[in-house]
């Protein structure tokens, strides 16, 4: 081979494997399975598959195929089969959905997804001269009737919260709105609805000295399956303004699968910000002051309605006969007490005035035997 084509066909190979380095960065993908066996017919299930890669100077182009002809129907794909890898991002995910329908049959299915990349063209294209690096996904999946409920608790926190002003504070309002909230964000890892079965708080001084309050929660939102939310717990209190401490525990059956000590703070009215006190409600607080409205109005109407007035008069009278009675008795003694006690005071002053006239009278007949 000649000198000169030496040359040529070593900057060719320069130029080949410039053009292929952005493509021979490492790539992966974590975890490399989509596996379930606990799906029931009807249910839904999410798999987060992380992209991953090694350089993220350029962008690249992803695309998806699905080989499973079972459940092809079954699976989609947040992203689409074809999507970019911006640069800069080192780690992309990627939510792979399975819908089970409900008239799905029962056993295991399996299948595979593979997952390429390769550099993207000037004009947004994948670039069909470089190599594509791919991975596979496998996929295995098992339907069955069986129920397990199980889940994950994540993240715990108590909000702080602001006191209510009037009316809001008194007790027919306070009991629906003034509230200690737990928030807890719960993975459900089970393949039915579920949430603690229940969730208790004991409320301390911020010394830690006294128990204040004690309270119990069995009304918690439910979580769907193979999914990740919040379930809050709320608990009526009523503490004033200033620090706690919320020691919280958290039920799965009678077993407690998680225990925290969280402070958190009361503040006054507005303390938190526009939106933390009775306005987060919305429109609830009015709906149940006009329900209690309502009721007042009705139950009068209801007894202008049926003339129930004479009725309870009777009633009224019935019940209150003992006492009326009673009463009665009562005036009556009063009176004669009074009236003895008014002949007393006669019978006592008829007496004083004798006593005074009679020295008068001794008197006068002394006078008369001198002058005899």
């Amino acid at each position: 081979m000649t000198k000169k084509a030496l040359l040529i066909t070593f900057f060719g190979l320069l130029a080949t494997l410039a053009w292929l380095h952005p493509a021979q960065a490492g790539f992966g993908i974590s975890p490399p399975y989509v596996r379930s066996d606990k799906i029931i017919p009807g249910s839904h299930y999410e798999q987060i598959i992380v992209l991953l890669r090694s350089s993220a100077e350029e962008a690249l182009a992803a695309k998806i195929e699905l080989k499973a002809p079972e459940i092809e129907s079954w699976v989609s794909f947040d992203k689409g089969t074809v999507f970019d890898l911006p640069p800069g991002e080192l780690q992309v995910p990627l939510i792979i959905s399975v819908d089970v329908p409900s008239n799905a049959d029962l056993g295991n299915y399996t299948g595979y997804i593979n997952v390429s990349v390769m550099p993207k063209k000037a004009d947004g294209g994948a670039g069909g001269v470089a190599i594509a690096l791919g991975a596979r996904i496998d996929i295995d999946l098992t339907v069955s009737e069986d129920a397990f409920p199980d889940f994950l608790i994540r993240i715990v926190k108590i909000q702080d919260m602001e006191t209510l002003g009037r009316p809001w504070n008194w007790p027919i309002f306070a009991w629906f709105f003034y509230r200690v909230k737990a928030v807890m964000t719960i993975e459900n890892t089970g393949n039915v609805d579920v949430a603690p079965t229940k969730v208790t708080m004991d409320i301390y001084d911020i010394g830690e000295k006294e128990l204040l309050e004690s309270h119990t929660d069995r009304h918690l939102n439910k979580i769907e399956p193979y999914s990740t939310g919040d379930v809050v717990a709320s608990f009526p209190i009523k503490l004033n303004e200033g620090q706690y401490w919320g020691k919280i525990k958290i039920y799965k059956e009678n077993q407690i699968v998680r225990s925290n000590k969280i402070a958190f703070t009361v503040t006054p009215p507005g303390g938190l910000g526009t939106n933390m006190g009775i306005k987060q409600y919305g429109y609830k607080p009015w709906l149940l002051l006009g329900a209690y409205l309502a009721v007042i109005l009705l139950f009068i109407f209801v007894l202008i309605k049926i003339k129930i007035w004479r009725h309870g008069f009777k009633l009224l009278l019935i019940i209150t006969w003992p006492a009326r009675y009673l009463w009665r008795k009562i005036k009556n003694l009063f009176k004669k007490l009074k009236m003895k006690f008014w002949q007393w005071l006669h019978r006592k002053s008829a007496k004083y005035q004798q006593v005074q006239t009679t020295p008068h009278e001794d008197a006068e007949d002394d006078t008369d035997q001198r002058k005899e």
